[in-house]
């Protein structure tokens, strides 16, 4: 008998293999919807005859089995604010030093 923690793979299961009883349960699922399609469709039908929000949300639902769910993507964006500021009482010395720091900063 194996050591507590350690099995005969120590590499482990594969990422993204299934356990066995998950992938058989997929199978039955699969086969299941395969056998009753016609029927799926006919039900489908009669609940969009009276309320078609909701045979959208079935299908939007049954939907998770069959199509893998994408995953959310955050959008960073650096965020800029823009001052004006007045110059005018800068000595030539100093808005040199500004204008220099200023291009240098957009070239990066």
């Amino acid at each position: 008998m194996p050591k507590k923690g350690h099995t005969n793979n120590p590499n482990g299961r594969p990422k993204g293999v299934p356990n066995k009883a998950t992938a058989e349960l997929r199978e039955n699922l699969r086969r299941l919807v395969e056998l009753n399609q016609g029927k799926i469709q006919g039900w489908l039908d009669k609940v969009g005859d009276k309320d078609p929000a909701k045979a959208i949300s079935l299908i939007n639902d049954m939907s998770e089995y069959v199509l893998p769910k994408l995953s959310r993507a955050e959008v960073v964006a650096e965020v800029i604010n823009e001052y004006e500021i007045d110059l005018s009482s800068l000595d030539d010395a100093t808005l040199d030093k500004l204008i220099g720091k200023a291009k240098k900063a957009k070239a990066e």
